[in-house]
């Protein structure tokens, strides 16, 4: 290491993929200082307050385009290939036992638009040679629902326990003889042109040849507190999701069981957890402010559990509710992670991997370990954050998926008048598209062009009836 910097590479950011990131970067020889919270309660961030599942093909929707299925599927494939190989390196580094994996996981059919999606799904895992398997109800442990009425096994995906997975890998970067970890946040970056400076909330400034920023929704924020620094990156966007965990479930799950994605999120599922509690998940809605120290509104906790008891297990009504988890998952316009360098050569994006980073983690880490390796390794990959990005028309979007919101406010399940759900969908898009000409709407899809605005779109138009 040259001793006029503190460290061959600066990362930035606590969570999963930050430490992935780094411990990766020290197996490959590189000195590395680890910058971001290590005690404390990480309010807000996304990896301590995920499930998490595996969700190699569960992620599919049937409106997106192929070019995207086959994009993200891919990725995640290979992210898949190597999580076995990787748990062992880090409980290997950490000394102790990282949690085992939960093979498979299930994806229910509650609705008739169930079938596009789980037909959607099928379809990625047999293109990605590790298909899934129709199941009968009844063929499902742990669920008990009135409105499911088939499930689609897909034994290429698995279930971690999040919060054990986040101990075992701070365990390893902590005992990693070429990581030293900082336990502060990062106040702002100062290009010094020989190298980088960080300035720390709590201690002295450090410096690096190269930084990769690891740090999820704050990435933006960051970039703003360090004007020195030009990095030509696409914004990235802050997803509010609420989760809880249970004790006492009647009939716990054996492995996970998820809706597919609906009303602008990942759908109710439940996850089992290495000390035999439940993980039941979780909300999502665009956050254009996050605040990582705001807890779960009741709304929040209300919409969870209608969700879960509702669709996937009656007897949640009668479990323990033993912890609210808040977590602002960070993603793009295009709903593809930043992978890579910026304009900046000397700083690297590892961030926007949405609701897949426990599983994208090892695979991102991998990814920059060959960038540094490498220069211009990443320049043409999808993840690149020098890429194009289109952002959609909005007319186009609203008119894609403003009827989705019909089924957000009436809840899988809700029962409405034969063609009631079709009248209620064309009146809240012409809400939507009669919205747009409020100059704050304007101001909002401007900033967020991306299908998980329309909820808030929707909710300006409400008030500006009132």
């Amino acid at each position: 290491m040259n001793k006029t910097r503190s460290a061959d590479v600066a990362v930035v950011g606590s969570g999963i993929v930050g430490l992935a990131c780094a411990l990766e970067l020290a197996q490959a020889g590189y000195s590395v200082v680890l910058v971001g919270p290590r005690t404390g309660e990480h309010a807000g961030q996304a990896s301590r307050a995920a499930g998490a599942m595996l969700t190699v093909f569960s992620e599919v929707e049937a409106a997106h385009p192929p070019q995207r299925v086959a994009v993200e599927v891919a990725e995640r494939v290979a992210a898949r290939a190597g999580y076995d190989a990787w748990l062992d390196q880090l409980s290997a580094t950490a000394g102790c036992p990282a949690p085992g994996l939960t093979p498979g996981v299930w994806v229910t059919a509650s609705v008739p638009a169930d079938r596009a999606e789980l037909a959607a799904i099928a379809a990625a895992a047999a293109a990605g040679r590790l298909p899934g398997h129709l199941h009968a109800p009844e063929d499902v442990p742990g669920l008990h629902s009135e409105s499911v009425f088939e499930a689609l096994w897909l034994p290429g995906e698995a279930g971690i326990d999040a919060a054990e997975l986040t101990t075992v890998a701070t365990a390893a970067a902590l005992a990693h003889p070429r990581i030293t970890w900082h336990d502060t946040d990062t106040a702002r970056i100062v290009d010094t042109e020989t190298m980088l400076r960080l300035d720390l909330v709590d201690g002295e400034p450090v410096t690096a040849e190269h930084l990769v920023l690891a740090a999820g929704v704050q990435t933006t924020a960051l970039a703003r507190r360090s004007p020195s620094l030009r990095l030509d990156a696409p914004p990235v966007l802050a997803g509010r999701g609420v989760s809880v965990v249970l004790d006492a479930v009647p009939d716990p799950v054996t492995a996970p069981i998820r809706t597919p994605n609906r009303g602008f999120a990942c759908g109710a599922h439940l996850v089992p957890r290495v000390d035999g509690r439940t993980y039941l998940g979780a909300t999502n809605r665009l956050s254009t402010r996050p605040e990582p120290g705001r807890r779960a509104t009741v709304d929040e906790i209300a919409t969870l559990l209608h969700d879960g008891v509702g669709e996937l297990n009656t007897g949640l009504r009668h479990a323990q509710v033993t912890d609210v988890r808040v977590g602002y998952r960070p993603y793009t316009i295009d709903h593809l992670p930043l992978v890579g360098r910026t304009a900046n050569p000397k700083i690297l994006l590892a961030t926007a991997t949405y609701r897949c980073g426990i599983l994208l983690a090892p695979r991102v880490a991998t990814l920059i370990r060959n960038e540094l390796d490498h220069p211009g390794t990443l320049d043409a990959h999808p993840y690149s954050p020098r890429r194009t990005i289109v952002a959609p028309d909005l007319a186009q979007l609203i008119d894609a998926r403003g009827g989705d919101l019909a089924e957000l406010m009436c809840q899988p399940g809700g029962h409405l008048p034969g063609g009631a759900a079709g009248r209620i969908a064309a009146a809240i898009r012409a809400a939507l598209a009669h919205g747009l000409n409020d100059p704050a709407v304007r101001r909002l899809v401007t900033s967020t062009p991306v299908e998980e605005v329309l909820p808030l779109v929707l909710d300006i138009a409400a008030r500006s009836t009132r």
